[in-house]
Order: C-alpha cells, then structure tokens, then sequence
C-alpha cells in the first residue's frame, strides 16, 4: 500500500524539519510504503538544502518541489499535480507545522480500507506561558471516538487517490486570497459525491502554538474571514440562490449564539466569545458583498 505525504510549506525549515522526523519516526505497519512529497512555496527554494540534508538522515524517501506561485491553494494544487506523477494508493496532507502521532499510520489502517477519507483532530501542544490559546475555537470538538463528518481540514487528512484521479477536482484558486477554507470546499465536494468522511480521535496531529495567531485580536479577526468565504463555498455548494439561503440561515443561527454566550455572566470570557460569533455573523451577512473585495493574502 503506497501513501504519499504532501506537506506544503512556507520559510519554517525548523518546524518543517520537526513534522518530516515526527513522520519518519512515526510506527509503520509492514504493508504501508510512505514517501513524502514537499511543495516549497518559496521564490528561492528556502527548504531545499534542509531537504538535501534530511534525504541523507531519514529512511523514507522525499520528493522536493518548488512552487514559486504563492498561496497555499497554488501548493496544494502542485501536490495534487505532481501526485499524477508519482504512483501512490493514498495522499495524506498535513501542515508544515506539526508533528503526527507516534500511531497515527497504524490507527489509520484501522479505517483505511472501510472509509475513502479519514480526518482526526488537531491538538495545540500546550503552552502555559501564553495563557488560554482562543485558536481552538476553530476546531472541531465530537463526543464519540470516532463519527462521520461534512468535511476535512488538509491539516489532518489521509485519502484514496483514485477518488480524485479521473475527476478535474481541485482547490479552489478564488480563495487563495483568504488562505483558508480551500480545504472545507475541497473535502465537501468529495463528500457530496459520495465519499464518506471518518473523523477519529486516534488519528492526531500536534500543532505548536503561534502566539500571534493566537491572540484575541487575529481570532477575532479570523472568524469574520470565516463568515465571508463561507457565503461563496454555501453557494459553491448548493447553487447561487439555494447557498444564498442557506448561508443566511447560517448567520441565524451565529447571532443567536452571539447573544446565548452574551447573557453567560458567569463564564469566563463571555464578551469575547460574543463577538466571536457575531463577527463571523456580520461576516456572512455582508459576504455577499464583499468577497470579491476581499484581499486578506498579500504575496
């Protein structure tokens, strides 16, 4: 069983160099074969001698692109390109920035054969110099061990190649501007063709902490991001007018969230998780408008 590991990355060699050994260390069962497949989406090769040297290090075998186009949507496009080339059974996706469970490969053949698209949780390794990380809002939370889901995050992922590999499906170039959310369309896509969707919560990765990222500030700032681009996947989804429906009973529902932590007095933080969901309900509300205005992503 070939499985192709495709980490997109940006001028982090320290925290890449992390993710590629926590991969090569990771248990391995006997019939899994995994290389890793590194798309640079730098203008002057920054990761390429750390790759040099590791290729030297490690048993696995890594493949180096660059993609001088920037955008994490140009990248993971790349990936889904160059995977053509490379002949594999599975593609698995994770961030730069994280390392992967010890077991992660040996609990995703648990599954691996029963469901196409397998996703697990993203755990932020704790940090008590910082205080509360407000970044785990963004994360989804199930009670069960492990449930369908709607979509994956590429943080996080491990699926069949011969779902996509007849089918013109990629990552949305309109939403390399916002960074984000390429994923969720992507995934929900696959779904809606009838590919299941497993989350598991023995399939984790660790993310380090980015205190910038963290603030209340940034995550304020990342919901209302959140609430513009969901407009254009609910109509990516379901069609102009149907998506348009439902993305503003969507933002129903934020506002009322809004006002439920709003009248919390006794939990800690309530004005800010107030705001969380009533930005990312203003952000729905005006998304319509002001998507195509929206530049969040400077090259």
């Amino acid at each position: 069983m070939n499985i192709l590991v495709s980490i997109c990355t940006y001028k982090r060699n320290f925290l890449l160099k992390k993710c590629i050994q926590s991969i090569d260390n990771a248990f391995k069962p006997t019939n899994f074969k995994i290389s890793i497949l590194i798309i640079d989406n730098t203008l002057n090769s920054h990761a390429k001698n750390l790759i040099k040297s590791l290729k030297k290090k490690i048993s696995l075998k890594v493949y180096y692109i660059n993609e001088k186009k920037r955008g994490v949507v140009h990248a993971r496009n790349k990936a889904l390109y160059e995977c053509k080339k490379i002949y594999t059974d599975y593609i698995c996706f994770f961030d730069d920035d994280c390392t992967i469970d010890k077991y992660w490969f040996r609990n995703a053949k648990k599954l691996i054969n029963k469901y196409p698209i397998i996703t697990g949780p993203q755990i932020y390794k704790k940090n008590n110099i910082y205080g509360k990380n407000f970044s785990s809002m963004f994360e989804k939370k199930y009670n069960k061990d492990s449930c369908l889901v709607n979509w994956a995050a590429t943080n996080n992922v491990i699926f069949r190649y011969n779902i996509i590999k007849h089918k013109n499906l990629i990552f949305d170039y309109n939403l390399n501007n916002f960074s984000m959310g390429e994923d969720q369309l992507f995934f929900s896509k696959l779904r809606k063709l009838g590919n299941n969707i497993i989350w598991s919560k023995n399939l984790k990765v660790y993310e380090n902490y980015h205190l910038i990222r963290s603030k209340p500030k940034a995550i304020i700032f990342r919901s209302f991001k959140l609430g513009i681009l969901g407009h254009y996947i609910d109509k990516k989804m379901y069609g102009s007018l149907i998506g348009l429906m439902i993305s503003y009973f969507k933002s129903i529902f934020f506002f009322i969230l809004a006002f439920l932590e709003l009248i919390k007095f006794y939990k800690k933080n309530n004005f800010f998780y107030s705001y969380f969901y009533f930005v990312r309900f203003c952000g729905k509300i005006l998304g319509p408008m002001l998507f195509k205005q929206s530049k969040f992503y400077i090259k």
